[in-house]
């Protein structure tokens, strides 16, 4: 009999653990995408990384040179995040992880992955539509009822996006920033680049697609009106109105983490796992970072204790990256700046591993061996092109003070 792996949802995250199981599973498994059809997913357009690019090449032969399946997903290229506002300077902000990426339309994925999984993957890939009413861990298997009915499989992983409550949850101090307003154009000059640009109230991320690019202006409810940073919206895109089918939506942002990735029978990611604000496209950075720790979990015997102590350890060091950024604050001296940055500054001070990584780095670089450090959040060459441009001098200047 196969063993069978249910995961539970098909935004991104959802379909991105579906594929790197189809992936790296033998033919004794059975994956499952289960989701309600009637069940919308949040879609505004997605900024990623090189290993989003890595893993639909793996999974689904997607080709970046195919221009049937860059259209298939409104996909544009991607060579890095493009930062505007926070210093003098503009710059291109590197990828984490490889030399390039895509943005695309996240409404699109389903149909491509389901399309190429169940003709590549035929005795791996699996789906199962209805209405998750219930995951219960029973020990040596996972139950959900669907539509009144129970299915059992050997692990369930639940990507059905916001938790209800954030009793199992940390909620991050990284930002401040915990609403986004958005805003779609539909005639523009398209450029490779995922806009970042520091506004008065926070920032403003920009998202090409193939015929339209998305911008969404984050700020923080507790420092400014709604209606100031509408007003500063629109005047910075030179729109008298923003578009009516975003107009009257507003999203939340809080940003947390689980503090167990894996539990027993069941595990987590997507927004069931984590949430941090865009920034850099973090989120799919870490997406793919738990994919690989419940396929260690799952099938390489590594114990529930280490996966959730190297999440924890990863989703902090994302933390870090984050408030790097602001401690430096932007050519905006506003209330928003001046509290973010103190934040940031505050913050940074008490994490001794992140001080303590920034020091072996100068060290290694003096020693001309900088690539030998690991990986913290980034790889040690991005950190090098980060720091020279917003000047912190962590690895060429003074070394930090803790």
């Amino acid at each position: 009999m196969k063993r069978r792996i249910g995961v539970v949802g098909v935004g991104s995250a959802g379909l991105l653990n579906v594929m790197h199981l189809c992936v790296w599973l033998d033919k004794s498994w059975e994956i499952y995408s289960i989701h309600n059809p009637h069940k919308k997913i949040l879609g505004i357009g997605e900024s990623t990384n090189g290993g989003f690019v890595n893993l639909l090449e793996n999974a689904t032969n997607f080709s970046l040179a195919h221009a049937p399946d860059m259209a298939a997903l409104d996909a544009t290229i991607k060579y890095g995040s493009r930062f505007v506002n926070w210093r003098e300077h503009q710059w291109i902000n590197p990828l984490l992880n490889g030399n390039i990426a895509v943005h695309f339309n996240n409404r699109n994925l389903k149909q491509f992955t389901y399309e190429r999984l169940a003709k590549l993957w035929p005795d791996q890939f699996r789906t199962l539509e209805g209405d998750v009413q219930n995951i219960v861990d029973r020990g040596d298997k996972a139950s959900l009822t669907i539509d009144g009915r129970e299915h059992d499989f050997d692990y369930v992983v639940d990507c059905r996006g916001n938790p209800d409550d954030l009793g199992d949850y940390v909620v991050s101090d990284c930002t401040l920033l915990d609403r986004c307003l958005v805003h779609r154009v539909e005639n523009y000059d398209f450029e490779p680049f995922t806009d970042h640009i520091a506004t008065k109230h926070g920032w403003m991320f920009g998202v090409p697609l193939r015929g339209w690019k998305t911008y969404g202006y984050l700020y923080s409810q507790k420092i400014t009106e709604k209606a100031a940073a509408l007003e500063d919206m629109k005047a910075m895109l030179g729109t008298g109105a923003l578009d009516a089918a975003h107009y009257d939506t507003e999203y939340v942002l809080t940003s947390y983490y689980a503090k167990r990735l894996v539990s027993g029978r069941i595990c987590r990611n997507g927004n069931r796992a984590l949430f941090f604000e865009p920034l850099i496209a973090n989120s799919i950075f870490l997406y793919l970072r738990a994919n690989r720790l419940i396929f260690d979990y799952i099938v390489n015997g590594v114990s529930e204790d280490q996966v959730n102590g190297t999440f924890i350890k990863s989703v902090q060091e994302m933390e870090d990256v984050i408030s790097y950024y602001y401690q430096g604050g932007s050519l905006h001296a506003t209330e928003f700046w001046k509290a973010a940055t103190e934040s940031a500054q505050h913050r940074l001070a008490g994490r001794r591993e992140f001080l303590e990584y920034l020091g072996r780095l100068r060290a290694l670089k003096e020693e001309g061996v900088l690539h030998r450090a690991p990986g913290y959040g980034w790889a040690p060459q991005t950190w090098q092109v980060v720091d020279a441009q917003l000047g912190y001098n962590y690895i060429q200047g003074p070394p930090p003070v803790s």
